[in-house]
């Protein structure tokens, strides 16, 4: 493994899994899982010997305390803005529907929403790293944050340092906003883009001009995944692989496989089940591997396959996270 460590900003969360009939009320007896997008990204690097830096923000209280705790046990380094207030929260159950799953969010305001950013200048910030990640979940939650994610990506350009985007799209946090010109403007500083065509569509207003059946086996997704990437290349030449997952749910029943473009288009193996045990932290999952592959210097085919493989296995982890049972070294 190459020297170097993976930086990723974003807010740190937890996720409240209730059972779905509610008998957790009556037993006093709830799941927490700690989550956000970057941090699950960072979880697993971490539990795949990379060294990683979290920059985030807690609250100055015993459940920051514990939470940083909690990181540093997992292998990684945390760089938390501390102020009064709260950590931000969410509510989905981990059983049941899982395509009807709905979930509640309560995060505003919170900590990292509130949060100025100004406690660790970019010394400290990119002390030994050599990757920054961020989801475009972040830039959506505040202005702040968006003003953050666009400082440490210039930052880190002028660093040489690699930059990697998930185009993660959450309707509820930009609220009628058009994200499009907000997200454009970290794009020259982009090497590596995840997301799919539809979020690419959204963020880049980069059409969908296939027509497209709604089926997994569709070849026209395979065309519209090829068409978008060179269309993002053909904007912002800096950018050297775009990825796309595509995850078709049918009642409990999954169909899942991804494509990676960088000079051509390559496409993985189809994964199916009947049934699913997780919804959260599947492109998460992938994303993390598909920057394991990169640093380690593997063939764009194989950092696709793994990353696929990584990511269908997530549907089966309850938890926001991968655990043990998912060793990229041992696919």
């Amino acid at each position: 493994m190459n020297s170097g460590k993976i930086l990723c900003f974003g807010e740190l969360l937890l996720h409240f899994a209730p059972d779905s009939e509610g008998k957790w009320l009556n037993e006093q007896s709830l799941k927490i899982f700690v989550g956000g997008a970057e941090y699950n990204v960072a979880s697993a690097l971490a539990q795949w010997q990379n060294p990683v830096k979290l920059l985030s923000a807690l609250p100055e209280n015993f459940v920051g305390n514990q939470l940083k705790i909690q990181l540093q046990n997992k292998g990684i380094e945390i760089l938390a803005e501390k102020s009064n207030g709260r950590i931000g929260t969410f509510y989905l159950s981990s059983d049941g529907d899982m395509q009807n799953a709905s979930v509640v969010y309560d995060r505003f305001p919170s900590v990292f929403t509130q949060s100025d950013f100004s406690q660790f200048n970019f010394d400290e910030i990119f002390s030994e790293v050599k990757w920054l990640h961020i989801s475009t979940i972040t830039p959506a939650l505040s202005e702040k944050a968006y003003r953050k994610c666009l400082d440490l990506m210039s930052e880190a350009a002028k660093r040489n340092i690699t930059v990697s985007l998930d185009l993660n799209y959450r309707s509820a946090l930009w609220q009628g906003r058009n994200p499009s010109e907000l997200i454009r403007k970290m794009m020259p500083f982009i090497s590596v883009l995840m997301g799919n065509i539809w979020s690419i569509q959204q963020f880049m207003e980069i059409p969908i001009e296939y027509e497209l059946n709604g089926n997994f086996d569709d070849e026209n997704l395979l065309k519209q995944a090829e068409k978008s990437a060179l269309e993002i290349q053909k904007q912002f030449p800096n950018v050297e692989m775009v990825a796309n997952t595509f995850r078709f749910t049918m009642s409990e029943k999954v169909n899942y496989y991804a494509t990676l473009f960088t000079d051509q288009l390559l496409v993985s193996e189809q994964y199916q089940s009947d049934k699913i045990e997780e919804r959260v932290g599947s492109g998460d999952s992938f994303m993390a591997a598909l920057i394991h592959g990169k640093i380690k210097g593997n063939s764009s085919q194989q950092i696709l396959d793994d990353a696929t493989k990584v990511a269908f296995r997530k549907l089966f982890v309850k938890g926001d996270t991968i655990d043990e049972s998912i060793n990229i070294e041992k696919l």
